[in-house]
């Protein structure tokens, strides 16, 4: 934990970015790397009429770590991820806390 889903850019894109990502939310956060998981989900963006293009979004779900961290971490991830979209395209980071008493690892509370 934590774990982060994405989506809205390619696999390729996100595979070439996942080291530095995960090595630096790893520093920003103070956690180690290998307590990271990086998901990529393959997407479809809809909007009435059809199809719309897709925009990197980020989800992390993890423990809280206060406002700071949270402002540090979106910077990054827009950092990293701006020279490689269409100018002037959206970038979303989107944190959900997930409380110790709503966790479980093999079947252990954590």
């Amino acid at each position: 934990m934590p774990h982060i889903r994405v989506r809205g850019m390619s696999f390729e894109t996100l595979e070439s970015i996942s080291e530095s990502l995960i090595e630096s939310l790893a520093d920003i956060t103070d956690t180690p790397n290998s307590h990271f998981t990086l998901e990529y989900q393959a997407a479809s963006y809809l909007v009435a009429g059809g199809s719309s293009p897709a925009y990197p979004f980020f989800e992390i779900v993890w423990f809280n770590r206060g406002g700071d961290v949270k402002a540090k971490i979106a910077a990054y991830i827009d950092d990293l991820v701006r020279p490689l979209i269409v100018t002037g395209q959206d970038i979303t980071v989107m944190f959900h806390d997930t409380k110790g008493a709503d966790y479980f690892e093999n079947a252990e509370h954590f």
